[in-house]
């Protein structure tokens, strides 16, 4: 009974050695072929398939050399066509590329692995580093051809591989490679745009930890990122970017805002605060963390929101969201005047005082944001009967040089934006009917027969 236990353990070791050489041939078998001058690459990629999914083989540093070098390969004859014909489609080829890079950066990553003895031995590293040192440029081309095609996915994936390649512990000392110049601020900032565009977040945030530290652009790519939290309701992973965010465009309120917000939603409404006032203690006139107030006000007290507002565009007349939230925040204020059921004289001279206030505080904003403001001002126009600029804004001839914020600290001391609606009239109950006799009708009376 021990003998056929033996001999049944024999026969599984040989069947698994019998495996194991068989892999390893196919990987010799594909190597081959990609060395040929007229590769047969579905073959090739056949075998190396099988050889990454075996036990034996999936771990071995000659294997993931071998799948690089199809992949290498298959752009190589790609480009020869392309360099024949300008107009060909460089999909195939540009995707090979991409397909290359994670073999042979698996290549170093086994091999760097010190053996038994202690030693480092990278035989397939030497090999495929030049190679790879030299095309590595055609993976930024390509995430430029397929972003140009609107191919966001593969473009994605091709500027990832080529800030891969920069970032890889393989090119730490090849300074050619590695540097952080603007092509990789570009990949950096296109990639993160484009992973956006798909609505890509998880791919949006893991590109931005990787590679977000030198993108062009830092506004858009916290924005991208912010929207990429908020769109998985990960408030608490969007704050420490939004930290950062505000840091880097101190000046944007869409940050501010939202930093603001995020820590009032997570329940910390003391930092929210104290973001804040520690902004407008530092710098009085911090038009930003002014309007921010404003814009927390609005929601529940348009006068508050007004007061902050002026602030905040007093602060600097020049900061175009500070002068367009304060002439919409005066005409919707005039607006919510006459929601009142009765309106007096009075109210309706204090909602034209607001429209008048509002005039030249939008003339300023329509100086850098005529698309913006044209609507509203020309509306405020019509309803003043100033006709003279209405007909101006409307054919794109109005001058604004001599505008200037105006003086509305007595308009908003004593604004009173209360709704009071009347009552519904009371329905009056119908006047009681006399009551009529009931009649009981007997039944007709069955015919007989």
């Amino acid at each position: 009974m021990k003998m056929k236990k033996l001999v049944c353990a024999i026969a599984v070791g040989l069947l698994t050695s019998a495996g194991a050489f068989a892999q390893v041939a196919n990987v010799k078998s594909a190597e081959k072929i990609a060395s040929s001058d007229k590769p047969d690459l579905a073959e090739a990629r056949r075998l190396i398939t099988e050889a990454l999914a075996n036990d034996e083989t999936k771990n071995d540093p000659y294997t993931w050399y071998v799948a690089g070098l199809i992949e290498n390969k298959a752009y190589t004859e790609g480009f020869k066509q392309a360099a024949i014909d300008q107009n060909a489609d460089r999909t195939a080829m540009y995707t090979a590329l991409t397909a290359s890079v994670p073999s042979w950066l698996k290549v170093y990553e086994l091999e760097s692995q010190p053996n038994d003895k202690g030693k480092v031995n990278l035989k397939y590293t030497k090999k495929l580093q030049e190679v790879l040192h030299n095309d590595y440029l055609q993976l930024f081309n390509g995430g430029a051809w397929f972003l140009q095609g609107n191919k966001y996915a593969e473009g994605v994936d091709a500027l990832e591989k080529f800030l891969d390649v920069k970032k890889a512990p393989l090119f730490a000392e090849d300074k050619d490679v590695s540097a952080i110049d603007s092509n990789a601020m570009n990949a950096a900032y296109y990639a993160i745009g484009a992973a956006s565009s798909l609505k890509d977040y998880d791919r949006v945030i893991s590109l931005y930890n990787r590679f977000g530290s030198f993108a062009l652009n830092p506004k858009d790519i916290h924005q991208w990122v912010i929207s990429a939290y908020f769109a998985k309701q990960d408030t608490a992973g969007a704050i420490p970017v939004l930290v950062e965010a505000v840091k880097a465009s101190p000046e944007e309120p869409y940050f501010l805002v939202n930093l603001v917000t995020a820590y009032q939603k997570a329940g910390k409404g003391a930092e929210a605060n104290k973001v804040l006032d520690d902004r407008i203690a530092a710098n009085p006139n911090d038009a930003t963390a002014l309007l921010v107030k404003g814009s927390l006000a609005e929601e529940k007290d348009l006068k508050e929101a007004l007061q902050w507002y002026y602030k905040a565009a007093k602060a600097d007349a020049n900061n175009a969201n500070a002068v367009v939230y304060l002439g919409a925040g005066l005409y919707t204020a005039a607006a919510k005047i006459y929601e009142n059921t009765n309106v007096t004289a009075a109210m309706a001279k204090t909602a034209d005082d607001l429209l008048r206030a509002a005039v030249p505080v939008l003339e300023i904003a329509y100086k850098t944001r005529p698309d913006n403001i044209k609507a509203m001002l020309s509306s405020i126009y019509y309803q003043l009967k100033m006709n003279d600029k209405h007909d101006a804004i409307e054919a794109g001839t109005l001058n604004v040089d001599g505008a200037t914020l105006p003086d509305i600290t007595d308009l908003l001391q004593g604004l009173d934006l209360t709704v009071t609606k009347a009552a519904p009239a009371a329905v009056e109950e119908p006047a009681a009917q006399p009551a009529q006799k009931t009649t009981t009708k007997k039944a007709p009376a069955k015919r007989r027969k």
